[in-house]
């Protein structure tokens, strides 16, 4: 279950969960020691939330630190837990003093925004109906599998914001998004930004 908790000066919440593990007291102290790091180098925070997940080989420390425009994400596993938040914390404070005076003028300056309507798909289930010959089952089973359409499961809104490119990337490079839609701040176009396999950011422009 989740355990809530707050920095002394700050009132925001801290959210520990964990998964496969006990968080005890002594955890749960560290982490909060780790994360008053954070503090004296943030502000304008609205809340925290920290998964631990003890596996057999691996401790994993995730950490999500939401900000009023901007929100981090941070991950790190060893074969320890304690080392895993010291290496997701260490990750978090270095992201956030790199791009802290860019979030700061970001936040000084007035943004833009409206809604767009985003559409979420997924697969159709398997609807292909039982053959009787083995062979032709396996066979339509493969050809839908490759051919199948896809359906609209749920419809979101999300902000579509007024940003520079430079801001996109930092918003990417702080984020675990996969991509970001946004309106060019110089050409008023939108664009979309998103992460490539090789690490770097694609960006396409939207005409029309």
């Amino acid at each position: 279950m989740p355990k809530h908790n707050k920095f002394e000066n700050e009132s925001y919440k801290i959210d520990i969960i964990g998964n496969h593990i006990e968080i005890t007291d002594a955890i749960r102290s560290y982490v909060f020691e780790k994360l008053s790091r954070v503090e004296r180098i943030a502000n304008q925070i609205i809340d925290v939330h920290v998964t631990l997940d003890a596996q057999k080989l691996e401790q994993s420390c995730a950490i999500l630190m939401n900000f009023i425009h901007f929100h981090v994400k941070v991950s790190a596993s060893t074969d320890n837990m304690y080392a895993s938040i010291d290496k997701a914390t260490d990750r978090l404070v270095k992201l956030i003093r790199k791009y802290k005076s860019r979030m700061q003028s970001y936040r000084a300056k007035h943004v833009s925004t409206v809604d767009i309507h985003v559409n979420v798909i997924q697969p159709l289930k398997d609807e292909v109906k039982e053959i009787n010959e083995e062979i032709e089952a396996e066979n339509a089973h493969k050809a839908e599998d490759r051919y199948r359409l896809h359906e609209v499961v749920a419809k979101e809104k999300i902000p579509l914001k007024t940003l520079t490119e430079g801001e996109a990337v930092m918003k990417m490079e702080i984020s675990d998004d996969p991509l970001l839609i946004f309106r060019d701040e110089a050409s008023q176009k939108v664009k979309v930004i998103y992460r490539r396999k090789d690490h770097n950011y694609g960006l396409v422009q939207v005409e029309g």
